[in-house]
């Protein structure tokens, strides 16, 4: 009798040592393996190796784990048959089904999710030993499996993945809310266009860039920006951008006659649908902080800056330049007067809310009342109310937007 509990004892604790290294094996996170191996020590390494191409350790599980099961069942059941009735072993196959259910599958698996960065890397250089014992069969179950698995990469990790990584740890209180937040941001980067970031060309302040520093003097000093583009004859003749500093060491420097596009440098032209991440790019490689931004047709229609590709990441940036106070005026807490010629994406982050639009205030406003409003008239979306409070003849000129 107490041979056959022995027996029984040992093959529920071989086949649960095999499930909770098998359940660690798909819960080690790769991150975690990467700076475990490098920060050096053999079985970390086995242990990246081992969950970079898993195949081998699966194969090698599962036939322990087969075996394991197989030999016990004939082995017990064999003992238990010499000493017991059809009713005893029956009794005693009932209770040892039940004490394996639990000590060789629940409990193991458990365990081995709960503390897989410490399980794993033990149990990886025992793995590597007996896969390569194992190594002939785990052959055959390779050369059987491959047709169903070529193309397949069950272990990328994937943009979503990590965006929902972020919001666990968020919500955990792993990674703090503006990091994750941020974090979001960024993958954002790459569907938000120059289009949808820049102010448009009736709120750009520009200068003739054929005047001189006396004539435009009252501009300079009066000016709210630190950047203008600079035409010749006309706004869509944009021949570089300068910087206000420049030019008021000029006036200082007493060059009064020089011409404004003397103090020009060459302007950065980007298209309406240039991607935000590919426009840091520019910024970064061009040395510059403002791009013109032009559509289709070559026609200049507004500007975006470093300042607005910086925003998509930590949010809004007001400063004593900066333009959205002309187009966003905040009445209180939960409501603002919006310019028309607001873009919706910055509208959401005064209000940290998810509109998907990429069109102006007055754009979007048009489109969902499918004509001129009347003064006074609402719209709801988004958790906001949209009032129209100016309306032109063609155009809805400011509206009153509410958080509710």
């Amino acid at each position: 009798m107490s041979n056959l509990i022995l027996l029984a004892f040992g093959v529920v604790v071989l086949s649960g040592i095999l499930s909770m290294v098998e359940a660690s094996l798909f819960s080690y996170s790769l991150t975690k393996a990467r700076v475990a191996a490098q920060r050096g020590g053999r079985s970390a390494k086995l242990a990246l190796e081992i969950r970079e191409k898993p195949f081998r350790a699966i194969a090698t599980f599962v036939i322990l784990s087969t075996t394991v099961s197989t030999a016990g069942s004939i082995l017990v059941g064999s003992y238990a048959a010499s000493l017991f009735s059809n009713l005893g072993v029956g009794v005693f196959s009932a209770i040892l089904t039940f004490l394996a259910i639990i000590f060789s599958e629940i409990l193991p698996k458990n365990i081995g999710e709960r503390w897989s960065h410490i399980i794993f890397p033990i149990a990886a250089i025992p793995l590597v030993w007996l896969s390569l014992v194992l190594s002939p069969l785990v052959k055959i179950f390779e050369i059987i499996t491959k047709p169903f698995t070529i193309g397949a990469s069950p272990f990328m990790t994937s943009e979503e993945e990590i965006a929902l990584l972020t919001k666990v740890g968020a919500s955990e209180g792993t990674i703090e809310p503006q990091e994750a937040e941020m974090i979001q941001r960024v993958f954002k980067l790459n569907d938000i266009t120059a289009g949808d970031m820049m102010t448009p060309k009736p709120f750009v302040e520009m200068i003739d860039g054929s005047k001189t520093l006396r004539e435009t003097a009252d501009f300079i000093k009066s000016a709210k920006h630190s950047r203008f583009p600079v035409y010749e004859a006309d706004t869509n003749n944009i021949t570089g951008v300068v910087h206000q500093r420049d030019l008021v060491g000029g006036i200082v420097s007493g060059d009064f006659d020089k011409r404004v596009s003397e103090y020009a440098r060459e302007a950065v032209m980007v298209p309406e649908l240039r991607l935000a991440d590919d426009l840091l790019r520019d910024f970064q490689e061009k040395r510059s902080h403002l791009a013109v931004v032009v559509s289709d047709f070559g026609n200049v229609v507004g500007v975006v800056g470093l300042e607005d590709v910086l925003e998509e990441l930590v949010g809004e940036i007001i400063d004593e330049k900066d333009v959205a106070p002309e187009l966003i005026k905040r009445v209180s807490k939960n409501e603002i007067i919006a310019h028309g010629q607001t873009r919706i994406s910055q509208v959401n982050h005064f209000f940290n809310t998810e509109i998907k639009s990429r069109k102006t205030v007055n754009g979007f406003l048009l489109e969902k009342f499918g004509r001129i409003p009347e003064t006074g008239e609402k719209f709801e979306s988004g958790g906001l109310v949209f009032y129209a409070e100016e309306v032109g003849p063609r155009q809805i000129d400011r509206a009153k937007i509410v958080k509710i």
